[in-house]
């Protein structure tokens, strides 16, 4: 992959909050590249997600992607009050026929089997996983790859695999549960545990340089 130009990325939905905004559970987050925007996940309540982005200056108007990681309601519970035609919807090959069919008549659906592009800058890793399949968004920046993960289902070390065949990882944004392979997050530049991340405190105590915790409101440049 090129190098990658300066993007930015902002928290909009999590289980933490800056001051002056709702917080709860799930996860968003909107990717803002030269070219275009890119929403990840809708959160769960549509509602706090929109009244988060007003606050945060976000035009919905102005997302014409969105890429929904899996299937569990935290993370598209807010889809449906998204959706209009001319968006294109990313979401795993193994959703649901019918809830494929509802996205596809509000909206340009695509399903996602294998890696792919997304946009300029941007791939999804395909669906990963056996019980609960997940995408995973790989965000090509100036100084390597930062991957963005829902809830890391498949297991944060599946992700890298697949996401390191595009480049060298430089950073990772997003839920982890209960991962405790701390040794893969060596020499990362950019730790962002979100939402369910269970073991935030340990992740930050060994890489306190790297580690940023997430919550709704936080903003970070990507370059």
């Amino acid at each position: 992959m090129k190098r990658g130009a300066e993007m930015k990325l902002t928290i909009l939905y999590d289980s933490e909050a800056e001051q002056g905004l709702m917080k709860g559970w799930g996860f968003s987050c909107l990717l803002e590249l030269e070219s275009e925007n890119v929403l990840f996940d809708t959160g769960w309540d549509a509602r706090m997600l929109l009244f988060n982005m007003k606050k945060l200056g976000k035009d919905l108007r102005q997302i014409k992607k969105i890429v929904i990681s899996h299937s569990h309601w935290d993370h598209m519970g807010g889809l449906l009050y998204l959706l209009r035609k001319g968006v294109e919807v990313y979401v795993p090959q193994s959703f649901s026929k019918h809830l494929k069919e509802e996205i596809a008549s509000r909206s340009d659906l695509r399903e996602v089997n294998g890696a792919r592009k997304i946009c300029e800058e941007v791939w999804t890793t395909g669906e990963l996983g056996e019980r609960i399949k997940e995408q995973s968004l790989i965000v090509n920046t100036g100084s390597g790859l930062v991957v963005v993960v829902g809830c890391a289902h498949p297991g944060l070390r599946k992700i890298f695999t697949v996401a390191s065949r595009f480049g060298k990882i430089s950073g990772v944004v997003g839920g982890m549960h209960g991962f405790r392979g701390y040794a893969l997050l060596k020499g990362l530049s950019l730790i962002m545990p979100s939402h369910c991340t269970a073991n935030k405190g340990k992740i930050a105590e060994l890489f306190p340089e790297a580690c940023v915790e997430g919550r709704a409101g936080l903003k970070i440049t990507l370059e």
